[in-house]
């Protein structure tokens, strides 16, 4: 009897162990990881005033976790949502016609991929086409009447990057944009992702928070978020974070990524409001992590201290990322805007839209 189950425990530990080899090869050497930031980058992080020992920290103190001691993840409702979690049927959206697509032009692909032309510049935000994952589970967009689809959109001229999380950072559509891209924006450290991916470095622009680079008369500038970064298990703030202002003398754009709220806002609006349109995160929140995603009432609030003349919802209404229902941020947004006369922009996914028309359709309803 011991000798049966000293041999069973035997096989079940070298099981394990092999799944293990087996995890640890998939993480180092599956591209969609990414990989660690190049030498050239490593030198400028060093001197970063935002690192301590190659880590980048927020401009406030800040923890990721902000559950209570014993708080549970409920993981329950990811696995087995409930009804009002998720779209019970595919959500309304628009095919996106490139012939439309005129000067001064924004549409929204849903979560955090905006695209907009300004100044004689096809700019695309952190471009997501596929699952916000790295491996084919979880992360799969909601179904939609018409999905994105990343080869209806025109070649682009600047892609912007917020950070490397995979709801925001698509190796598969970065892949794919390489070779249709002119130039690749992105804080420090995130050049050696997209490389791997086939980005070539000559396209590529790392930047600092608070430094700048223009092109065709339009400037781009990384402003600080409360977030963090990460694609793996042992990497986590090796690159940095962070939003990005655009501004010409045509319009003045301000695009958030993702952040907890923080009283940098208002200095970005001080400093760069104000703004025709704040696209600012509005969804995948939770007490658990309320330091660094902000609720929908927090959105608004930033919104008004960037000086935003229009507020933009994004970071919702295309993944299951948290547990709150699918319609709650948007819900709660407009309730919050509302009493503070902020104007709300609320498109279908793939609607064609100006600021001199901004339109409101409460598709989700």
């Amino acid at each position: 009897m011991l000798k049966l189950l000293w041999s069973t425990f035997k096989w079940i530990g070298i099981v394990l162990l092999l799944l293990s080899l087996l995890g640890w090869v998939f993480m180092h050497f599956a591209p969609q990881f990414g990989a660690k930031p190049t030498k050239e980058s490593l030198k400028r992080i060093s001197v970063s005033p935002n690192q301590r020992n190659g880590k980048f920290q927020n401009r406030v103190e800040t923890t990721v976790d902000t559950r209570k001691k014993g708080e549970s993840m409920d993981i329950h409702l990811y696995l087995f949502p409930p009804r009002n979690k998720n779209p019970d049927d595919a959500i309304p959206s628009q095919r996106f016609d490139i012939s439309d697509f005129n000067a001064g032009d924004f549409v929204w692909f849903g979560h955090s991929t905006v695209l907009l032309r300004t100044n004689q510049l096809t700019v695309l935000t952190d471009p997501i086409f596929n699952r916000a994952s790295p491996i084919p589970i979880g992360g799969k967009p909601f179904a939609m009447t018409e999905d994105p689809n990343i080869n209806d959109i025109p070649d682009v001229d600047v892609v912007i990057i917020s950070h490397d999380h995979y709801d925001h950072l698509d190796s598969k559509a970065m892949s794919e944009l390489a070779s249709r891209t002119a130039m690749f924006l992105v804080p420090l450290g995130v050049q050696s992702h997209l490389e791997r991916w086939g980005v070539p470095s000559e396209k590529i622009i790392e930047l600092d928070w608070y430094e700048a680079h223009t092109v065709k008369n339009t400037e781009f500038t990384l402003t600080p978020t409360r977030h963090f970064s990460g694609r793996g298990l042992t990497n986590r703030n090796t690159t940095l974070w962070g939003a990005w202002v655009i501004k010409n003398p045509q319009q003045s754009i301000y695009f958030s990524g993702d952040s907890g709220y923080f009283d940098e806002f208002k200095k970005v609006g001080e400093q760069y409001g104000p703004f025709d349109i704040a696209f600012i995160e509005n969804g995948a929140y939770d007490k658990g992590w309320s330091e660094i995603h902000m609720m929908p009432e927090q959105s608004v609030q930033a919104a008004i201290d960037l000086k935003a003349e229009l507020f933009f919802p994004i970071h919702w209404g295309k993944f299951d990322l948290a547990k709150h229902p699918w319609t709650e941020p948007i819900e709660r947004a407009i309730v919050a805007a509302n009493k503070k006369e902020l104007p709300v922009v609320a498109p279908l996914v793939g609607q064609i839209f100006t600021t001199e028309s901004p339109p409101f359709e409460p598709w989700w309803r």
